[in-house]
């Protein structure tokens, strides 16, 4: 069984809230030419910090925000039959939950299964709850959850992709290894910030050691890491959004 699940939280700055706290715009207008002022920042590395590149919500969609965009390619994975259901999910311990509890409704183990939201190095949020090296633990509120979903998937074959911002770049790749250990299952992401292009798509399975550079899609000041670096049609292991399935090789 093939599953997608995205962010319902991402509802745009005109209609919620702005990232880091800063005041909301008042028109479309204004929104519209903060948003190109800001990812032309992000491209300069102005307002990128390491700990939290969870830049493509701040920069994209800022009216309307992602969430929608989201819900459209959910419903066309549906119709082309890449997905056999899919979720608007506002926490992971909503999202896993849902994934194991169909999986055994249904009496199908998930070969596939996506998550689309927002991420940076070493984590995927959904809402305000965040997949990461710390969830995985023993003992973490989503352990139970993560158990579940564990045993629904069908065995070490199964794909899970966090099709999020450079989850799996610079030190994401620890978080990388410590989720196909925890899933038991082959996990894919991206060291890129993704759009339309997704770039940076990598996977491993359980006990493998990542075989991507640590500095692919990392923007450099000097010798420090600044910020993830744009997805494009000429980086490396580039799909696009409207890619189903992995490709091979990657």
């Amino acid at each position: 069984m093939r599953l997608v699940l995205f962010d319902n939280t991402d509802v745009g700055w005109g209609r919620a809230r702005r990232a880091s706290g800063a005041p909301r715009r008042r028109d479309g207008a204004e929104l519209a030419r903060g948003a190109a002022a800001e990812a032309a920042d992000l491209a300069r590395g102005a307002a990128a910090e390491p700990a939290d590149l969870a830049v493509l919500g701040e920069a994209v969609g800022a009216t309307i925000g992602l969430s929608p965009i989201w819900r459209a390619g959910a419903l066309l994975h549906r119709m082309r039959g890449a997905a056999d259901a899919w979720l608007a999910a506002s926490s992971w311990a909503e999202a896993l939950g849902w994934a194991a509890r169909t999986a055994r409704e249904r009496g199908r183990k998930i070969a596939s299964l996506q998550a689309w939201g927002h991420g940076g190095w070493g984590y995927m949020r959904l809402g305000a709850s965040r997949l990461d090296e710390a969830a995985l633990r023993p003992g973490s509120p989503l352990d139970a959850a993560l158990d579940a979903l564990r045993a629904e998937l069908a065995g070490p074959d199964a794909v899970v992709w966090l099709r999020c911002c450079s989850a799996f770049g610079h030190t994401g790749q620890a978080f990388a290894r410590a989720l196909a250990d925890r899933l038991g299952c082959r996990v894919a992401g991206h060291t890129y910030i993704i759009a339309f292009y997704q770039s940076g798509t990598h996977s491993l399975r359980p006990g493998e050691a990542p075989s991507w550079d640590p500095r692919e899609g990392v923007r450099f000041s000097g010798e420090q890491p600044a910020g993830a670096l744009w997805s494009s049609r000429a980086a490396p292991n580039t799909v696009s959004c409207l890619t189903a399935d992995l490709p091979p090789g990657y």
